[in-house]
C-alpha cells in the first residue's frame, strides 16, 4: 500500500520538477529575446545619431 502511494508521489515530483525546469527554460527564452531586441534599438539609436553628426 505505502508502495503504491510512494510510487505516485515520485511520479507526481518527477512531473513536477520537469513542469518547472520548462517554465524556467521558457522565461530564459523570452528574457534573452527581449535583451537581443533592446540591443537592436540602441544599436538604431547609435546609428541614427551618427548621421545626424
Amino acid at each position: 500500500m505505502f508502495d503504491l502511494i510512494s510510487a505516485v508521489l515520485n511520479i507526481v515530483l518527477f512531473v513536477l520538477i520537469i513542469y518547472l525546469i520548462s517554465r524556467v527554460a521558457h522565461f530564459m527564452k523570452n528574457v534573452t529575446g527581449k535583451l537581443n531586441e533592446l540591443d537592436r534599438k540602441i544599436e538604431e539609436i547609435k546609428g541614427s545619431m551618427d548621421k545626424d553628426d
